[in-house]
């Protein structure tokens, strides 16, 4: 990720469990805002704000297709936490080896 700054609007906005579930709805394709707060049982304004909540984090793109506003992920920034998720995936691996090694050595001496 490029700074710490996105990297917290990230996390912060993947922290609630509505926003997540706002998430996985836009995974199958572009919502409107009031389809969105009609999935998750939310009021427009309540969806709204969390809605600006995944646009500061950059998880989603708001575009507007004549009256009605879309939502889209931004696979872009998806990509980066991927591969963000995927170096730390990489190093905690690598350390419960290195401890797995160590517990054995330990009981065998």
């Amino acid at each position: 990720m490029e700074n710490e700054e996105k990297l917290d609007a990230v996390f912060y906005a993947l922290s609630d469990s509505r926003r997540r579930l706002l998430l996985e709805e836009l995974a199958a394709g572009p919502r409107s805002v009031n389809q969105l707060a009609a999935v998750a049982g939310m009021k427009i304004s309540a969806a709204s704000k969390h809605i600006a909540v995944l646009e500061a984090g950059e998880l989603v793109i708001k575009t507007r297709q004549g009256r009605e506003v879309l939502c889209h992920l931004n696979y872009d920034v998806w990509r980066e936490v991927a591969g963000y998720v995927a170096m730390h995936t990489k190093f905690w691996s690598g350390r419960l080896d290195e401890l797995a090694m160590h517990l054995k050595s330990a009981r065998e001496t």
